[in-house]
């Protein structure tokens, strides 16, 4: 199996997790204050409405911060000063309301739960050193049953996404595959969508992102290779999107072939 380098973004999993939390909690914390107030054991009056929207609004922009910058450090650290504003607030909430002490001592361990990754992933991000790096390798690749210079030549002739490829700097390589498969056609290339994580949230679920359409363009172009045609249906005529999924229909066949 070929060795292929992998650039790490400063970013990881559990930073993009956190930000994600945040973008949760405070946008329960903004459309539904009163909720939230009670069930850490507020009163949730008017005044425990007001600081909880606050509250909210600090989640929401920490949330945003972390998803956005490729080295969120003084975003994780903002969460770990705001998980101890959090954490006396409820003390003083337990404080004043002996009687649903309960509810308060069960949200001072979520966060609790909560700063134990939010410290690390902060220290983890403060020893980092040099530029921040935001972009992350993809690779897509598809198997095609055919002999490596039938598929050079084909793939000379399919200049769509030759162009498509070329405009992202992407690499595009040809190897025998495993087990005498034919052919195996790899695409890879640096991602690094505008406002980070938010904007490939926003590119995956318009269906617009690089990797969604190489996986669309991979498919059609091996159909084509192996079988002459594309195969098309009803549901998907022009090929992949995550957002047609979402208004996805039993699949009938086309009316008019599409070549």
């Amino acid at each position: 199996m070929a060795a292929h380098r992998v650039r790490a973004r400063d970013k990881d999993p559990l930073a993009q997790f956190l930000g994600w939390f945040s973008i949760g909690l405070g946008t329960a914390q903004v459309t539904a204050p009163r909720l939230m107030s009670r069930l850490v054991g507020a009163s949730g009056d008017g005044r425990a409405q007001l600081l909880m929207r606050i509250m909210g609004l600090r989640e929401l922009t920490q949330g945003v911060g972390i998803l956005v910058r490729p080295r969120p450090t003084y975003w994780l650290w903002s969460r770990v000063a705001g998980d101890g504003l959090d954490l006396s607030l409820l003390g003083l909430v337990a404080a004043r309301n002996p009687g649903k002490r309960g509810r308060a001592a069960f949200a001072i361990a979520n966060v609790l739960g909560v700063a134990v990754p939010d410290v690390f992933e902060s220290r983890r991000l403060s020893r980092l050193e040099g530029a921040p790096r935001s972009a992350k390798l993809v690779r897509k690749s598809v198997t095609i049953d055919r002999q490596r210079t039938v598929v050079e030549a084909a793939w000379l002739g399919a200049e769509e996404v030759r162009r498509k490829i070329e405009k992202a700097e992407a690499k595009v390589s040809f190897a025998e595959a495993p087990g005498d498969r034919g052919t195996e056609l790899a695409v890879e290339f640096l991602e690094s969508p505008p406002a980070g994580d938010l904007g490939a949230a926003a590119l995956k679920l318009t269906g617009k992102d690089l990797a969604t359409e190489l996986s669309d363009d991979l498919r059609r172009f091996k159909q084509q290779v192996e079988t002459g045609e594309v195969v098309r249906s009803d549901s998907t005529p022009t090929g992949h999107a995550l957002v047609g999924h979402l208004k996805q229909r039993p699949a009938q066949p086309v009316e008019e072939a599409v070549r």
